[in-house]
């Protein structure tokens, strides 16, 4: 389940970020291309012959996509000491230092100071509310923050969906969780994640199989790498509608997809031992899943 990470575009020159961190359910989101407000200052000469920010961000973007963390981080630093006021900057390095270095507590500094260099920049708050969820288990100071997020980008189909899986997962609020799920889809109709949060749901908590399903095709429709939405449309062939070679195809495109989705091995070696009797891989799965994630289920009689 990835829920998505939000990152601010300002102009052509800077990357989107929109894949880079997240939980189980959601895995993509495009944030919308506005201009932000921010104090870059002025200058007479062209634009071309001037080192901005946004230079040294889309640099810091460049280095991190290849994997060169240190140079990523001398890029945003640049960019934050030219423009200490310029609140994207500070959004920028602190999505980095949370996806990228684990920096818990300098990224969440970060995003404090764009929140305070720039109270009605939505995308910083949206993004200080997910890490609150995922790393702080700040479950009320997340919710804070998407609320204000979405006072301050209605419009923002991602952010009501990382609202509903926390009203559903943390609050067990189903009716608020599906109607943020519906708000997300008519908003944005292509934004795959919400379709794959809406499936588990009306699977899980409202046996409406079909209206299930449905919600799991669409979602891979839109964004066929999305791992989540096969896992979770197998497990549904697999224990409601009784097709396990349909719910095997879905286990192995999404460990194809994300080789350690821990859950994936688990129960496509339970498919394996129960419905198609083959034990010896059976047995591989579990032990995989295991070498995973710990924690997952050591005896799967």
């Amino acid at each position: 389940m990835v829920c998505g990470w939000f990152s601010q575009t300002q102009t052509s020159e800077l990357p989107d970020l929109s894949r880079v961190f997240g939980f189980t359910l959601f895995s993509r989101h495009t944030m919308p291309k506005r201009s932000h407000r921010g104090s870059l200052g002025k200058s007479s000469k062209r634009d071309d012959d001037v080192i901005t920010p946004d230079r040294y961000i889309a640099i810091g973007n460049r280095q991190s996509q290849t994997g060169n963390y240190s140079s990523a981080l001398v890029a945003y630093d640049l960019a934050v000491e030219l423009a200490p006021n310029y609140a994207l900057a500070y959004n920028y390095r602190g999505s980095f230092k949370y996806a990228r270095l684990g920096d818990i507590q300098g990224a969440i500094a970060d995003f404090d100071s764009a929140i305070d260099r720039d109270p009605d920049y939505a995308v910083a708050y949206a993004n200080r509310g997910l890490l609150r969820y995922q790393q702080l288990d700040d479950i009320q100071g997340a919710l804070a923050d998407l609320n204000l997020a979405i006072l301050l980008d209605p419009r923002d189909a991602s952010v009501y969906t990382t609202r509903g899986l926390i009203k559903y997962g943390e609050l067990g609020d189903v009716e608020y969780a599906l109607a943020d799920y519906d708000l997300a889809i008519s908003i944005d109709p292509t934004f795959a994640a919400a379709y794959n949060c809406r499936g588990l749901l009306k699977n899980v908590k409202l046996m409406d199989i079909e209206g299930a399903l449905a919600d799991y095709d669409k979602a891979i429709d839109l964004d066929p790498t999305q791992s989540e939405a096969f896992y979770n449309r197998g497990t549904l062939k697999h224990r409601e509608l009784g097709d396990p070679i349909g719910a095997l195809a879905d286990y192995d495109k999404a460990i194809d997809l994300d080789p350690n989705l821990a859950a994936a091995y688990f129960v496509r070696g339970l498919l394996k031992r129960d419905f198609l009797d083959d034990l010896l891989d059976a047995a591989s799965d579990f032990a995989r899943a295991r070498d995973i994630d710990p924690q997952i289920a050591a005896d799967p009689s």
